[in-house]
């Protein structure tokens, strides 16, 4: 449902972001579907259905529920409708949803055949094939796997902050996670990998601003109230608020997109 109400207005075939365009996140997304795809067509041929479910499932609430759409939201509500980055978006979202709907098909029968009607694919879904993994990932090229490899990363350090940001919440410093302001303090690799993402990591943690700090040794964080003003869009902190004056209540991003 959440994949096909984020696609109203994207059409596959004038729409569709080159993977040239695509932003990294939505890359380490595709190649994880892309060996779920893989795992799962070898448990079909081996009538090990259980394993499709329980191994789509777990995709479906951790991968995308609880990561990747949840990220993703400002994204899509808050660009402008036709920006590159929103476009990569949908274009992702659609690569899974033609994956997952027909490597569900003969497991939920009913609502697979339900949502081809409503993604305007033509005869019904039992009469299309599996999905190769290729489908998700055409275009990407093994730079891409490589670099998947700093978002299993981040991902390990997004677990870190969600945690001090609920701490920061239970203690009533910060109420939602958009007004908070997050400090990372590193060493080594991990702080090159940070500072690489700096602009990334708001989005990723999903607060309104980040800063990244080196260390002789060890990984902290901290979190502090976001500077600047609220925009009444988008709902971040920034300083820059105002800065159109045709729309003095929302950020110069949403300032853009509305304009």
């Amino acid at each position: 449902r959440y994949l096909l109400s984020n696609l109203y207005d994207f059409d596959p075939q004038k729409d569709a972001a080159a993977a040239d365009q695509f932003q990294e996140i939505d890359q380490w997304i595709l190649i994880r579907a892309a060996d779920l795809v893989k795992s799962c067509r070898a448990w079909y041929e081996n009538y090990e259905f259980h394993k499709v479910y329980h191994n789509v499932y777990a995709f479906a609430t951790v991968d995308l529920s609880s990561v990747y759409l949840d990220v993703l939201k400002d994204r899509l509500y808050c660009s402008g409708a036709n920006w590159a980055v929103r476009r990569s978006a949908q274009t992702t979202l659609y690569r899974l949803l033609d994956a997952l709907v027909r490597l569900l098909a003969p497991i939920m029968s009913f609502t697979t055949e339900e949502v081809w009607t409503h993604m305007s694919r033509p005869a019904s879904v039992h009469m299309a094939v599996f999905p190769e993994p290729g489908e998700l990932t055409a275009g990407l090229d093994e730079t891409a796997r490589a670099r998947a490899a700093n978002w299993d990363r981040l991902m390990e350090t997004r677990g870190d902050v969600l945690k001090c940001l609920e701490a920061a919440r239970n203690e009533k410093r910060i109420g939602a996670p958009l007004e908070a302001r997050v400090v990372l303090t590193a060493s080594g690799d991990l702080a090159a990998l940070l500072e690489q993402y700096a602009a990334d990591l708001p989005a990723l943690f999903i607060v309104s601003q980040v800063d990244v700090k080196r260390a002789a040794e060890g990984f902290s964080v901290s979190v502090e109230r976001a500077a600047g003003q609220k925009c009444e869009r988008c709902w971040r902190y920034t300083t820059d608020t105002g800065a159109d004056s045709r729309y003095p209540t929302v950020c110069g991003r949403c300032g853009q997109a509305v304009g």
